[in-house]
């Protein structure tokens, strides 16, 4: 067999046998100053696999080359190479949208979001979504495709949101169909943190190969992630 065949097909298994990890950390305090007129951001850490860190700077360049040519994903910014466990990942972040609108009319901005959804009918309660552009994702795996030779497959991404309380005041968020601190939490329960309290919150399984799922037609996907008693 061609050796250059051989070693497209381990670094084929090998992206295949991987999972890419992504987490945001987000503060109350950002939540409670948005607005209609007031957008803020927050940071979103993407892991993507890669077979050591003696080859960082080899697949560092080939991400980084993909990315260029992405419809969304222009903004990624190379952090480091590290090893855990038996994996190694190029870190990357990214700057995503968090915005106080009705997502089901309003379009995205960005291939990620955070959105804050307030009703007139429960005003003491916020809705907290985390909204994917499929297209983008689409769009990705297209160029991931014509450089790793590997569809981009992100159905055990495993996303994780840490919400960190930097209020003076206890806060309360409602959470369910999730893990919470790694432990999951099936019907809906009550979460409270004091003040420099966080918590640790992972979708689930179902709700992560939704949200993420690609598809070149759809315009936006979200999750309640969480309900935010204010």
């Amino acid at each position: 067999m061609n050796y250059r065949v051989l070693m497209l097909l381990i670094i084929f298994a090998l992206l295949a046998a991987c999972e890419s990890r992504i987490s945001t950390e987000i503060y109350i305090a950002d939540l409670d100053e948005l607005s209609d007129t007031l957008e803020l951001s927050t940071d979103v850490i993407v892991g993507l696999y890669i077979p050591s860190e003696e080859e960082c700077e080899e697949y560092q360049q080939r991400y980084e080359s993909v990315f260029r040519e992405s419809d969304g994903f222009r903004n990624m910014v190379f952090v480091r190479c590290y090893t855990e466990g038996y994996d190694s990942f190029a870190e990357y972040e990214m700057e995503i949208p968090m915005r106080m609108v009705d997502p089901t009319l309003t379009p995205m901005k960005s291939s990620f979001e955070v959105i804050r959804f307030d009703t007139p009918q429960e005003a003491d309660r916020s809705y907290l979504y985390f909204r994917s552009n499929p297209s983008s994702l689409c769009n990705l795996d297209a160029l991931i495709r014509d450089e790793f030779f590997q569809s981009l497959d992100l159905s055990e991404l495993q996303p994780r949101i840490t919400f960190t309380n930097d209020l003076r005041v206890p806060q309360t968020l409602i959470l369910e169909q999730v893990f919470v601190d790694n432990a999951p939490v099936v019907e809906a329960s009550t979460f409270e943190m004091g003040r420099r309290d966080s918590l640790e919150v992972t979708l689930s399984d179902v709700t992560t190969a939704w949200v993420f799922n690609k598809s070149c037609r759809l315009q936006s996907r979200m999750a309640l992630v969480a309900i935010w008693e204010r």
